[in-house]
């Protein structure tokens, strides 16, 4: 081992120590900055919207939204990809009987999945699951101040990298009524090891489960899963998705307790843009959860 390499091991191994440290989230006001209306359609409108969190920083949401609603509404708050913020309210098919809410991850700009950036990656990481956590409450608190959603009827959806955030926050927060996970699963340090078949050759593979888990260790689906119980846990997975694999999801369902369900794809990870994929999604999801009695 070089001199060099030694050198960056030691530096990984010091962050890791300093910033697996405990953390706690505290949230104060909830402060909302009001609506802007981006776009309509026939049956429904989208917005934008800012939270303020703890620490006096914006956050920002989009809603979606009935364009007419005579009763109070099932809500959907929804955690995707990094990138994915306001795309992320395209995952359910346009529809007049559903309001959804979902969120850019804060500090998303911060992270860098190459090169020496995979040395910070994991801090980054860990600051954007706090924060994101944080705003999951936030977005709770939001939807049962509002008078139309349905306040049994609120339900969190998780896909991909936002399925163990929303797993913690299913499990702190009992005012989400449900839990479903598309395409997610269980094992931080197992995943990322998967997802990072083509690391730089400066990191030694050994140290990824142990940095994954030293920072990550908080959010660990596996941790909390137990706890969505009671209330209803639904999974979405594919036998042939190459960032959660089968055996991912299977560890998580076989974590989980009753009430309990899970539905098998044969696709690769989730594509936001297959249109075809993402109305079969909407389909089976809703009917199911329609079925379960949580969707009107």
């Amino acid at each position: 081992m070089t001199d060099a390499l030694k050198r960056i091991i030691a530096f990984f191994l010091v962050v890791i120590f300093v910033g697996g440290c405990s953390a706690n989230v505290e949230r104060g006001g909830t402060t909302q900055v009001q609506p802007v209306s981006v776009s309509e359609t026939a049956l429904s409108r989208k917005s934008e919207l800012k939270l303020l969190n703890s620490q006096g920083t914006q956050l920002e949401y989009f809603i979606r939204e009935p364009r007419r609603a005579t009763r109070p509404l099932p809500a959907v708050f929804i955690l995707a990809g990094v990138e994915t913020g306001r795309e992320s309210l395209n995952l359910i098919d346009d529809r007049d009987d559903l309001l959804l809410v979902s969120m850019n991850y804060p500090r998303r700009e911060e992270l860098a999945l190459s090169g020496l950036g995979l040395v910070l990656a994991p801090y980054v990481l860990r600051r954007m699951a706090f924060d994101s956590l944080e705003g999951g409450l936030l977005a709770l608190d939001y939807l049962s101040r509002r008078t139309d959603v349905d306040q049994k009827r609120i339900i969190l959806l998780g896909v991909s990298f936002g399925s163990p955030i929303i797993v913690a926050l299913g499990a702190r927060d009992p005012r989400a009524d449900a839990v479903v996970l598309i395409y997610g699963g269980g094992d931080l340090g197992g995943l990322a090891r998967t997802n990072l078949r083509e690391k730089p050759w400066w990191l030694p593979g050994w140290i990824i489960g142990p940095a994954v888990r030293a920072f990550l260790g908080e959010f660990e689906p596996l941790a909390h899963v137990e706890k969505v119980a009671p209330r209803y846990f639904l999974m979405v997975s594919s036998r042939q998705d190459e960032m959660f694999p089968p055996s991912s999801a299977l560890a998580l369902y076989g974590r989980a307790r009753d009430p309990k369900k899970l539905i098998w794809y044969d696709t690769g990870h989730l594509d936001l843009f297959d249109r075809q994929l993402i109305r079969r999604l909407t389909r089976d999801v809703v009917a199911d959860l329609q079925a379960a009695g949580y969707l009107h």
